[in-house]
């Protein structure tokens, strides 16, 4: 089992940091909300450790990031209050933010990646099998037209452009189009004698010249291993994810945001 990456060890620590100084009677609202679409309702989660059922977890989630998170970005198009505001806070997953500046500078809205890993198979007592990889999207941008409607979140989705031809995959929750992923959502599967098993989503701004085809290249996905969404990546290559390797791979620098649900 490889080693905990210190990036997932930090978001951990500084989400139970959160919630430990949140008021009782006001939940901690982690930097990353995770949205899934079902029925009868769509769940989002807002509160690190949110517990959800298999079903509720079901289908490939979208995702929406706290303005606090984007303190040094500049958006067009709305006003974003919470950010000059919260110019000289850290994002709520504990890291310092860096890059931003030169992205910005250059006129130049980052990209973003985000991944999702169960910290916990098969079981919290014995994970051999950690961390298993259950999604990666890459290329996604903020969408600056709009502001969720709960305080300061914004809508991350891919590019417009990246979105046409069969490629593109509908999201029930907000109806657009989006790419198909570097690596497909698989839902939640912990052994059903096992206790909860925490799920994981860190994002980061893609650096320079890093775009989803890249991670492919670099990941050696390029070769389908099967047609449908959630099974591109064989299971092979989902055990034992070796999460360090892959940020140095990718020269990915501090995790923006994060959250975690438990099932």
């Amino acid at each position: 089992m490889p080693k905990q990456a210190s990036s997932i060890t930090t978001l951990l620590s500084s989400l139970s940091v959160l919630a430990k100084a949140t008021n009782p009677s006001r939940p901690a609202r982690a930097s990353l909300r995770i949205h899934f679409p079902g029925s009868p309702s769509p769940t989002t989660v807002s509160t690190p450790g949110t517990p959800l059922t298999k079903d509720a977890a079901a289908l490939p989630p979208s995702y929406s990031i706290s303005a606090t998170a984007l303190s040094n970005i500049t958006l067009p198009n709305c006003d974003l209050s919470p950010v000059s505001s919260h110019h000289s806070s850290p994002s709520s997953s504990g890291h310092s933010r860096r890059g931003s500046e030169a992205n910005n500078a250059a006129g130049q809205i980052p990209h973003y990646m985000v991944i999702c890993l169960d910290l916990d198979p098969p079981f919290p007592s014995f994970p051999v099998l950690a961390p298993i990889l259950h999604s990666l999207e890459a290329d996604l941008r903020l969408v600056t037209e709009e502001l969720d409607a709960d305080e300061g979140y914004i809508y991350l989705t891919a590019d417009e452009e990246e979105a046409l031809g069969n490629e593109g995959i509908s999201h029930p929750t907000r109806g657009e189009r989006r790419t198909k992923p570097v690596v497909g959502y698989m839902g939640p599967k912990p052994p059903g004698v096992s206790s909860p098993h925490r799920y994981v989503f860190l994002c980061w701004e893609q650096p320079e010249g890093v775009t989803g085809q890249k991670v492919r290249e670099v990941l050696g996905l390029n070769n389908d291993e099967g047609g449908e969404e959630g099974e591109d990546v064989g299971l092979a290559k989902r055990v034992r994810w070796d999460q360090d390797s892959f940020e140095r791979m990718l020269g990915l620098g501090n995790v923006v945001a994060g959250n975690y649900f438990v099932c």
